[in-house]
């Protein structure tokens, strides 16, 4: 089996130097650490993480923690978090909670016996237990996807309110009125409520009425989605608009708008949340909030490396910028004969 004495005899350095290209990449010149990259690969060299966790007390694996695999949007910064982590020279051990606190603890405490040097969250820990274990065993973390109080933890994410809010704000200068909202389960995400809390400003802004029989929570599925619209639609004065917390509910919004025989834009607007990559190509193509997915995770994971590193310390907040995609699926408020809006 080769070994790391070995590597560094072909390619001519100092075993130390082998270690660095494997533990810390960054601190290696370009052309050096080619070399012996391109040496570990001729020779199948395979790093010996257990071993090298008892010289660096690090085992270079971070544990990652997203609420589904379901959704694809959590995909792109998991690319981002895992593209920076090999560049780091870390892997990542992956964990989905399905959206429940509890399963959150256990995924915590199984990456500590893993002996993780870190841990990403996708949103802020929705349990007590989990942010009271964290400062106990002091294990760094960084949180993206929310952001959290000043001080708590660092966090790399957009506002999620405000976002929400400039969808709805999008609407009411099309002419909407009565506005409906499609959204995940509070007790499950706190982003869904900060996305329904945008969606109440909006329209405390604009001076419009707060209907709560305009607001539905659903599990965040196709199926939910649809299940929603048709109650929205089964109202005697039914939304001309629906803001939907994520493009999956979206889609499964407007398949209820064509099931009743009306066209999504022109009967129904919709806006969704994510800009997923079906969304350019519905039909009609969504409006929808875009995200900067990737780079949030590109930035969660520099930052926990950074901190396990010991490069920077103490907390910050990164607040990045998200985009309203206007397409077609976002139409006036049509005119009934005696000029009211449908």
């Amino acid at each position: 089996m080769v070994t790391i004495s070995d590597i560094a005899k072909l390619v001519g350095v100092s075993r130390a130097t082998v270690s660095r290209v494997l533990n810390e990449p960054d601190k290696v010149k370009p052309e050096t650490r080619d070399r012996v990259q391109r040496a570990m690969a001729a020779h199948d060299y395979v790093y010996n993480a257990l071993a090298g966790g008892l010289s660096t007390k690090r085992t270079h694996t971070l544990g990652l923690v997203i609420p589904t695999i379901t959704n694809p949007v959590f995909a792109v910064s998991t690319k981002g978090i895992q593209e920076t982590a090999g560049r780091r020279g870390y892997s990542i051990l992956l964990g989905s909670t399905d959206y429940s606190a509890a399963m959150e603890f256990e995924l915590v405490k199984l990456f500590q016996v893993k002996q993780v040097d870190g841990l990403i969250f996708t949103g802020a820990p929705a349990a007590e237990t989990t942010a009271a274990y964290l400062k106990r065993c002091a294990l760094p973390y960084v949180v993206t996807w929310s952001l959290v109080g000043e001080g708590e933890a660092s966090c790399v994410s957009f506002d999620n309110v405000r976002a929400a809010r400039h969808a709805v704000d999008y609407l009411v200068s099309m002419g909407h009125r009565c506005i409906g909202m499609i959204v995940g389960r509070f007790s499950e995400t706190g982003r869904a409520e900060r996305r329904w809390q945008g969606y109440r400003q909006s329209l405390a802004h604009h001076g419009l009425v707060e209907d709560e029989r305009l607001v539905i929570q659903s599990e965040y599925t196709v199926a939910g989605g649809r299940a929603a619209m048709v109650q929205l639609l089964r109202l005697e004065n039914r939304p001309t608009a629906v803001f939907c917390g994520n493009d999956i509910l979206a889609y499964g919004a407007m398949a209820a708008v064509r099931d009743k025989g009306l066209a999504v834009g022109r009967d129904v607007s919709i806006v969704g949340f994510d800009d997923l990559d079906m969304s350019p190509v519905t039909d009609p193509p969504l409006t929808t909030v875009r995200i900067p997915g990737h780079r949030m995770g590109v930035l969660g994971a520099e930052r926990l490396i950074d901190l396990i590193e010991g490069r920077v310390t103490g907390t910050l907040q990164q607040t990045l910028e998200t985009d309203l995609i206007v397409r077609q699926s976002v139409m006036p408020p049509q005119a009934t004969a005696d000029g009211l809006a449908t």
